[in-house]
Protein backbone atom coordinates (compact mmCIF):
# COMPACT_ATOMS: atom_id res chain seq x y z
CA UNK A 1 0.00 0.00 0.00
CA UNK A 2 1.29 3.53 -1.05
CA UNK A 3 1.98 5.47 2.12
CA UNK A 4 1.46 9.36 2.73
CA UNK A 5 4.29 11.36 1.34
CA UNK A 6 7.23 12.46 3.23
CA UNK A 7 7.02 15.41 0.59
CA UNK A 8 3.62 16.08 1.80
CA UNK A 9 3.09 20.17 2.01
CA UNK A 10 2.80 21.82 5.44
CA UNK A 11 0.39 22.15 7.62
CA UNK A 12 -0.10 25.80 7.14
CA UNK A 13 0.05 25.27 3.86
CA UNK A 14 -3.34 23.01 3.84
CA UNK A 15 -5.82 26.05 3.63
CA UNK A 16 -3.47 28.06 0.83
CA UNK A 17 -4.22 24.68 -1.40
CA UNK A 18 -8.02 24.12 -0.37
CA UNK A 19 -8.78 27.83 -1.13
CA UNK A 20 -7.88 26.47 -4.74
CA UNK A 21 -10.67 23.84 -4.78
CA UNK A 22 -13.66 24.30 -5.53
CA UNK A 23 -16.71 23.80 -3.11
CA UNK A 24 -18.44 21.57 -5.51
CA UNK A 25 -15.11 18.90 -5.71
CA UNK A 26 -15.17 19.06 -1.71
CA UNK A 27 -18.47 18.07 -1.58
CA UNK A 28 -18.31 15.47 -4.03
CA UNK A 29 -15.00 13.77 -1.94
CA UNK A 30 -16.95 14.37 1.37
CA UNK A 31 -20.09 12.21 -0.15
CA UNK A 32 -18.10 9.42 -1.07
CA UNK A 33 -16.38 9.39 1.86
CA UNK A 34 -19.80 8.77 4.07
CA UNK A 35 -20.51 6.18 1.85
CA UNK A 36 -17.04 4.75 2.72
CA UNK A 37 -15.27 5.39 0.02
CA UNK A 38 -11.60 6.65 -0.69
CA UNK A 39 -11.41 9.83 -3.16
CA UNK A 40 -8.54 12.04 -3.77
CA UNK A 41 -8.21 14.87 -6.26
CA UNK A 42 -5.30 14.02 -8.45
CA UNK A 43 -3.65 14.78 -11.59
CA UNK A 44 -3.02 18.30 -13.26
CA UNK A 45 -5.24 20.13 -10.93
CA UNK A 46 -2.88 19.01 -8.17
CA UNK A 47 -0.05 20.01 -9.91
CA UNK A 48 -1.59 23.15 -11.05
CA UNK A 49 -2.17 23.94 -7.05
CA UNK A 50 1.59 23.09 -6.61
CA UNK A 51 2.91 25.49 -9.23
CA UNK A 52 0.23 28.60 -7.72
CA UNK A 53 -1.58 28.29 -10.90
CA UNK A 54 -5.76 28.25 -10.72
CA UNK A 55 -6.88 24.92 -12.09
CA UNK A 56 -9.21 24.76 -14.86
CA UNK A 57 -10.55 21.13 -14.24
CA UNK A 58 -10.94 19.06 -11.64
CA UNK A 59 -10.79 15.44 -11.36
CA UNK A 60 -10.72 12.61 -8.58
CA UNK A 61 -10.16 9.48 -8.67
CA UNK A 62 -12.31 6.70 -6.09
CA UNK A 63 -12.42 3.21 -5.39
CA UNK A 64 -15.63 3.39 -6.07
CA UNK A 65 -17.15 1.91 -9.55
CA UNK A 66 -18.78 4.01 -12.02
CA UNK A 67 -22.18 2.56 -11.06
CA UNK A 68 -21.95 3.11 -7.50
CA UNK A 69 -21.00 6.64 -8.26
CA UNK A 70 -24.13 7.34 -10.20
CA UNK A 71 -25.95 6.16 -7.77
CA UNK A 72 -24.82 7.91 -4.83
CA UNK A 73 -25.09 11.21 -7.27
CA UNK A 74 -28.68 11.82 -8.56
CA UNK A 75 -26.89 14.71 -11.25
CA UNK A 76 -24.31 12.39 -13.13
CA UNK A 77 -23.82 10.14 -16.13
CA UNK A 78 -20.80 7.56 -16.99
CA UNK A 79 -19.01 8.70 -20.40
CA UNK A 80 -16.34 7.12 -21.99
CA UNK A 81 -15.32 4.18 -24.62
CA UNK A 82 -12.03 4.28 -24.21
CA UNK A 83 -12.44 3.81 -20.44
CA UNK A 84 -15.74 4.54 -18.08
CA UNK A 85 -15.67 7.75 -15.93
CA UNK A 86 -18.42 9.91 -14.38
CA UNK A 87 -19.31 13.36 -15.30
CA UNK A 88 -20.88 14.88 -11.74
CA UNK A 89 -22.62 17.93 -12.55
CA UNK A 90 -23.52 21.34 -10.34
CA UNK A 91 -25.28 23.58 -12.76
CA UNK A 92 -22.80 24.49 -15.20
CA UNK A 93 -19.98 22.93 -13.48
CA UNK A 94 -18.55 19.46 -14.20
CA UNK A 95 -16.08 17.58 -11.80
CA UNK A 96 -14.74 14.22 -13.53
CA UNK A 97 -15.22 11.06 -11.16
CA UNK A 98 -13.10 7.71 -12.34
CA UNK A 99 -12.06 4.49 -10.43
CA UNK A 100 -8.88 3.36 -9.61
CA UNK A 101 -7.25 1.68 -12.33
CA UNK A 102 -4.81 -0.46 -13.57
CA UNK A 103 -2.75 -2.11 -16.49
CA UNK A 104 -5.10 -4.04 -18.03
CA UNK A 105 -3.64 -8.01 -18.07
CA UNK A 106 -5.28 -8.59 -21.91
CA UNK A 107 -5.58 -5.72 -24.26
CA UNK A 108 -8.49 -5.12 -25.86
CA UNK A 109 -9.21 -2.77 -28.76
CA UNK A 110 -11.81 -1.37 -30.05
CA UNK A 111 -12.91 -0.25 -33.82
CA UNK A 112 -10.91 2.82 -34.13
CA UNK A 113 -7.78 1.17 -32.68
CA UNK A 114 -8.23 2.69 -29.07
CA UNK A 115 -7.22 0.37 -26.49
CA UNK A 116 -10.00 -0.15 -24.17
CA UNK A 117 -8.89 0.07 -20.26
CA UNK A 118 -11.62 -0.58 -17.63
CA UNK A 119 -9.86 -3.13 -15.41
CA UNK A 120 -10.05 -1.72 -12.06
CA UNK A 121 -7.23 -1.72 -9.26
CA UNK A 122 -5.89 -0.37 -5.80
CA UNK A 123 -4.68 3.75 -5.66
CA UNK A 124 -1.41 2.31 -5.89
CA UNK A 125 -2.06 0.71 -9.16
CA UNK A 126 -3.59 3.69 -10.30
CA UNK A 127 -0.69 5.52 -9.32
CA UNK A 128 1.63 3.23 -11.53
CA UNK A 129 -0.18 3.51 -14.49
CA UNK A 130 -0.22 7.29 -15.15
CA UNK A 131 2.22 8.75 -17.93
CA UNK A 132 4.40 11.00 -15.90
CA UNK A 133 5.47 11.35 -12.11
CA UNK A 134 4.18 15.06 -11.75
CA UNK A 135 0.64 13.47 -13.00
CA UNK A 136 0.15 10.78 -10.19
CA UNK A 137 0.05 13.02 -7.42
CA UNK A 138 -2.86 12.55 -4.83
CA UNK A 139 -4.58 14.66 -2.71
CA UNK A 140 -7.26 14.21 0.12
CA UNK A 141 -8.17 17.68 1.09
CA UNK A 142 -10.81 16.69 3.60
CA UNK A 143 -8.81 13.97 5.41
CA UNK A 144 -5.28 16.01 4.70
CA UNK A 145 -3.90 12.76 3.17
CA UNK A 146 -0.98 13.70 0.32
CA UNK A 147 0.49 11.13 -1.75
CA UNK A 148 3.09 10.98 -4.10
CA UNK A 149 4.73 7.74 -4.89
CA UNK A 150 7.40 8.71 -7.64
CA UNK A 151 8.32 11.94 -6.06
CA UNK A 152 6.86 14.08 -8.72
CA UNK A 153 6.40 16.81 -5.86
CA UNK A 154 10.40 17.43 -6.66
CA UNK A 155 9.95 17.00 -10.08
CA UNK A 156 8.00 19.74 -10.28
CA UNK A 157 10.67 21.86 -7.75
CA UNK A 158 13.11 21.05 -10.41
CA UNK A 159 10.99 21.46 -13.34
CA UNK A 160 11.06 18.52 -14.76
CA UNK A 161 8.86 15.84 -17.29
CA UNK A 162 10.09 12.48 -16.02
CA UNK A 163 7.96 9.42 -17.09
CA UNK A 164 6.79 6.51 -14.36
CA UNK A 165 9.03 3.41 -15.74
CA UNK A 166 11.24 3.08 -19.03
CA UNK A 167 9.88 6.15 -21.10
CA UNK A 168 10.03 3.69 -24.49
CA UNK A 169 7.89 1.59 -23.03
CA UNK A 170 5.65 3.98 -21.88
CA UNK A 171 5.29 5.42 -25.33
CA UNK A 172 5.14 2.11 -27.32
CA UNK A 173 2.49 1.20 -24.71
CA UNK A 174 0.57 4.97 -25.43
CA UNK A 175 2.28 6.86 -28.13
CA UNK A 176 0.13 9.72 -27.00
CA UNK A 177 2.30 10.06 -24.21
CA UNK A 178 4.86 11.64 -26.50
CA UNK A 179 2.40 14.17 -27.58
CA UNK A 180 1.65 14.58 -24.02
CA UNK A 181 5.23 15.09 -22.51
CA UNK A 182 5.90 17.52 -25.46
CA UNK A 183 2.86 19.72 -24.25
CA UNK A 184 3.63 20.01 -20.88
CA UNK A 185 7.18 20.95 -22.04
CA UNK A 186 5.58 23.86 -24.11
CA UNK A 187 3.34 24.49 -21.28
CA UNK A 188 5.11 24.27 -18.26
CA UNK A 189 8.26 25.38 -19.40
CA UNK A 190 9.74 21.84 -17.82
CA UNK A 191 12.32 20.21 -19.43
CA UNK A 192 12.01 17.15 -21.42
CA UNK A 193 14.04 13.67 -21.23
CA UNK A 194 13.72 13.08 -24.50
CA UNK A 195 16.00 14.79 -27.37
CA UNK A 196 15.19 15.31 -31.16
CA UNK A 197 16.79 12.66 -31.94
CA UNK A 198 14.68 9.87 -29.75
CA UNK A 199 11.69 12.00 -30.22
CA UNK A 200 11.78 11.40 -34.33
CA UNK A 201 12.37 7.34 -33.29
CA UNK A 202 8.90 7.31 -32.33
CA UNK A 203 7.25 8.96 -35.12
CA UNK A 204 6.04 6.17 -36.49
CA UNK A 205 4.22 5.19 -33.62
CA UNK A 206 2.29 8.44 -33.50
CA UNK A 207 0.95 8.03 -37.52
CA UNK A 208 -0.98 4.65 -35.62
CA UNK A 209 -3.00 6.95 -33.13
CA UNK A 210 -6.29 7.09 -33.81
CA UNK A 211 -7.96 10.81 -35.25
CA UNK A 212 -10.18 11.06 -32.46
CA UNK A 213 -7.32 11.17 -30.01
CA UNK A 214 -5.00 12.63 -31.78
CA UNK A 215 -7.42 15.71 -32.49
CA UNK A 216 -8.22 16.03 -28.64
CA UNK A 217 -4.19 16.36 -27.98
CA UNK A 218 -3.91 18.74 -30.69
CA UNK A 219 -6.75 20.84 -29.41
CA UNK A 220 -5.05 20.88 -26.03
CA UNK A 221 -1.76 22.19 -27.37
CA UNK A 222 -3.66 24.68 -29.41
CA UNK A 223 -6.90 25.59 -27.12
CA UNK A 224 -5.10 25.74 -23.64
CA UNK A 225 -3.74 29.35 -23.20
CA UNK A 226 -0.24 28.55 -24.74
CA UNK A 227 -0.98 28.02 -28.80
CA UNK A 228 1.88 30.79 -29.35
CA UNK A 229 4.35 28.64 -27.61
CA UNK A 230 3.09 24.74 -28.69
CA UNK A 231 3.51 26.27 -32.46
CA UNK A 232 7.06 26.99 -32.01
CA UNK A 233 7.72 24.29 -29.88
CA UNK A 234 6.40 21.58 -32.36
CA UNK A 235 8.32 23.73 -35.31
CA UNK A 236 11.70 23.80 -33.00
CA UNK A 237 11.35 19.42 -33.02
CA UNK A 238 9.93 19.25 -36.61
CA UNK A 239 6.78 18.13 -35.24
CA UNK A 240 4.24 20.52 -37.14
CA UNK A 241 4.09 17.93 -39.75
CA UNK A 242 2.21 15.56 -37.64
CA UNK A 243 -1.06 18.22 -37.47
CA UNK A 244 -0.30 20.74 -40.48
CA UNK A 245 2.62 19.94 -43.28
CA UNK A 246 2.26 22.81 -45.14
CA UNK A 247 3.27 25.10 -42.20
CA UNK A 248 6.65 23.12 -41.84
CA UNK A 249 8.83 26.15 -43.82
CA UNK A 250 6.08 28.98 -42.57
CA UNK A 251 8.34 31.35 -40.50
CA UNK A 252 6.07 32.14 -37.68
CA UNK A 253 6.55 35.98 -38.16
CA UNK A 254 5.11 38.08 -35.36
CA UNK A 255 3.15 40.04 -37.62
CA UNK A 256 1.57 37.13 -39.77
CA UNK A 257 -1.93 35.68 -39.54
CA UNK A 258 -1.04 32.41 -38.44
CA UNK A 259 0.70 34.26 -34.94
CA UNK A 260 -1.45 36.70 -34.09
CA UNK A 261 -4.48 34.18 -34.33
CA UNK A 262 -2.22 32.26 -31.63
CA UNK A 263 -1.79 35.05 -29.67
CA UNK A 264 -5.48 35.91 -29.81
CA UNK A 265 -6.58 32.38 -28.84
CA UNK A 266 -4.01 32.63 -26.16
CA UNK A 267 -5.22 35.76 -24.87
CA UNK A 268 -9.08 34.51 -24.74
CA UNK A 269 -7.87 31.37 -22.92
CA UNK A 270 -6.38 33.78 -20.25
CA UNK A 271 -10.03 35.79 -19.38
CA UNK A 272 -11.87 32.94 -19.45
CA UNK A 273 -13.23 33.30 -23.44
CA UNK A 274 -14.60 30.50 -25.09
CA UNK A 275 -12.34 29.67 -28.35
CA UNK A 276 -14.18 27.48 -30.83
CA UNK A 277 -11.80 24.59 -32.49
CA UNK A 278 -13.38 25.70 -36.00
CA UNK A 279 -11.98 28.96 -35.34
CA UNK A 280 -8.59 27.79 -34.89
CA UNK A 281 -8.86 25.72 -38.02
CA UNK A 282 -9.45 28.67 -40.02
CA UNK A 283 -6.65 30.47 -38.85
CA UNK A 284 -4.11 27.48 -39.84
CA UNK A 285 -5.42 26.68 -42.63
CA UNK A 286 -5.54 30.15 -44.03
CA UNK A 287 -2.19 30.30 -45.80
CA UNK A 288 -2.74 27.07 -47.66
CA UNK A 289 -5.79 28.25 -48.85
CA UNK A 290 -5.16 31.70 -50.16
CA UNK A 291 -2.12 29.94 -51.99
CA UNK A 292 -4.30 27.25 -53.43
CA UNK A 293 -7.30 30.32 -54.51
CA UNK A 294 -3.91 32.25 -56.04
CA UNK A 295 -3.76 29.41 -58.44
CA UNK A 296 -7.31 29.46 -59.61
CA UNK A 297 -8.34 32.74 -59.90
CA UNK A 298 -11.25 32.28 -62.66
CA UNK A 299 -13.06 30.59 -60.40
CA UNK A 300 -15.78 31.23 -57.76
CA UNK A 301 -15.49 31.33 -53.91
CA UNK A 302 -17.27 28.62 -53.36
CA UNK A 303 -15.73 26.09 -55.76
CA UNK A 304 -12.39 27.23 -54.49
CA UNK A 305 -13.19 26.42 -51.33
CA UNK A 306 -14.39 23.17 -51.88
CA UNK A 307 -11.84 22.22 -53.92
CA UNK A 308 -9.20 23.14 -51.31
CA UNK A 309 -10.83 20.84 -48.69
CA UNK A 310 -11.55 17.91 -51.45
CA UNK A 311 -7.72 18.08 -52.19
CA UNK A 312 -6.34 18.88 -48.73
CA UNK A 313 -3.12 16.23 -48.18
CA UNK A 314 -4.30 13.46 -46.23
CA UNK A 315 -1.51 14.22 -43.39
CA UNK A 316 -3.30 17.47 -43.13
CA UNK A 317 -5.19 16.97 -39.90
CA UNK A 318 -8.92 18.81 -39.67
CA UNK A 319 -12.15 17.16 -38.32
CA UNK A 320 -14.41 16.87 -41.08
CA UNK A 321 -17.19 18.49 -38.63
CA UNK A 322 -15.68 22.12 -38.46
CA UNK A 323 -14.92 21.99 -42.80
CA UNK A 324 -18.40 24.22 -42.70
CA UNK A 325 -17.45 26.61 -39.76
CA UNK A 326 -14.22 27.28 -41.55
CA UNK A 327 -15.89 27.78 -44.99
CA UNK A 328 -18.06 30.19 -43.42
CA UNK A 329 -15.57 32.11 -42.27
CA UNK A 330 -13.98 32.27 -45.20
CA UNK A 331 -16.52 32.99 -47.00
CA UNK A 332 -17.42 35.81 -45.45
CA UNK A 333 -14.26 37.81 -46.10
CA UNK A 334 -15.46 39.63 -48.90
CA UNK A 335 -18.77 40.60 -48.34
CA UNK A 336 -17.06 42.20 -45.75
CA UNK A 337 -16.59 44.63 -48.43
CA UNK A 338 -19.60 45.42 -49.11
CA UNK A 339 -20.82 48.42 -47.66
CA UNK A 340 -24.49 48.45 -48.84
CA UNK A 341 -27.67 48.43 -46.24
CA UNK A 342 -29.03 45.02 -47.56
CA UNK A 343 -26.00 43.03 -47.78
CA UNK A 344 -24.67 45.06 -44.40
CA UNK A 345 -27.60 43.76 -42.71
CA UNK A 346 -27.92 40.43 -44.27
CA UNK A 347 -24.12 39.65 -43.08
CA UNK A 348 -25.01 40.87 -39.56
CA UNK A 349 -27.64 38.35 -39.15
CA UNK A 350 -25.39 35.25 -40.45
CA UNK A 351 -24.99 32.95 -37.54
CA UNK A 352 -21.29 33.07 -37.72
CA UNK A 353 -20.82 37.02 -38.30
CA UNK A 354 -18.73 37.48 -34.89
CA UNK A 355 -16.07 34.83 -35.79
CA UNK A 356 -16.37 35.83 -39.18
CA UNK A 357 -15.76 39.75 -37.81
CA UNK A 358 -12.97 38.70 -35.73
CA UNK A 359 -11.41 36.68 -38.38
CA UNK A 360 -11.18 40.03 -40.39
CA UNK A 361 -9.42 41.70 -37.56
CA UNK A 362 -6.92 39.16 -37.94
CA UNK A 363 -6.28 40.17 -41.54
CA UNK A 364 -6.29 43.70 -40.86
CA UNK A 365 -4.22 43.42 -37.72
CA UNK A 366 -1.54 40.99 -40.26
CA UNK A 367 -1.72 43.58 -43.37
CA UNK A 368 -3.77 41.84 -45.94
CA UNK A 369 -7.12 43.79 -45.55
CA UNK A 370 -7.54 47.49 -45.22
CA UNK A 371 -8.14 49.15 -41.36
CA UNK A 372 -10.95 51.04 -42.26
CA UNK A 373 -12.82 48.19 -43.16
CA UNK A 374 -12.05 46.47 -40.03
CA UNK A 375 -12.84 49.54 -38.58
CA UNK A 376 -16.20 50.72 -39.84
CA UNK A 377 -17.24 47.20 -38.87
CA UNK A 378 -16.22 47.89 -35.25
CA UNK A 379 -18.58 50.64 -35.29
CA UNK A 380 -21.11 49.90 -36.64
CA UNK A 381 -21.79 46.62 -34.10
CA UNK A 382 -20.91 49.12 -31.26
CA UNK A 383 -23.54 51.75 -32.68
CA UNK A 384 -27.82 52.20 -32.27
CA UNK A 385 -30.06 52.55 -35.39
CA UNK A 386 -29.82 56.42 -35.89
CA UNK A 387 -25.35 55.54 -35.66
CA UNK A 388 -25.88 52.80 -37.86
CA UNK A 389 -27.60 54.78 -40.90
CA UNK A 390 -24.98 57.42 -40.96
CA UNK A 391 -22.33 54.88 -41.10
CA UNK A 392 -24.41 53.34 -44.67
CA UNK A 393 -25.06 56.80 -45.73
CA UNK A 394 -21.50 58.11 -45.61
CA UNK A 395 -20.49 55.03 -47.70
CA UNK A 396 -16.91 56.72 -47.63
CA UNK A 397 -15.02 52.83 -48.18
Amino acid sequence: MIKPSNHKPKEHDWAKYKEKIPPFALDIIKKLNRYDFEAYLVGGCIRDILLDINPKDFDIATDAHPEQITAIFKNSRIIGRRFKIVHVRNQKEIIEVSTFRKKPEEVSKLRNGVIQDNTYGTIDEDAERRDFTINAIFFDPINNLFIDAFNGVDDIKKKNINFIGDPKKRIIEDPIRLLRAIRFHSKLDFSLPLTKLKIHSYLELVDKIPESRLFDEMMKFFLTGHASKSIKILKKFDLISIFFPHLKNHDLQSKSLLMLGMKNTDERVTINKTVNPGFLMAVLLWDSFIKHAVTKSDKSLDWKINTFFNQLNSGVFINKRFMKYVSDIWRMQPRFLKIKPKSVYRLSNHPRFRAGYDFLLLRSMAGEEKDEIADWWTKWQSSNDSVREKLLNKNNL
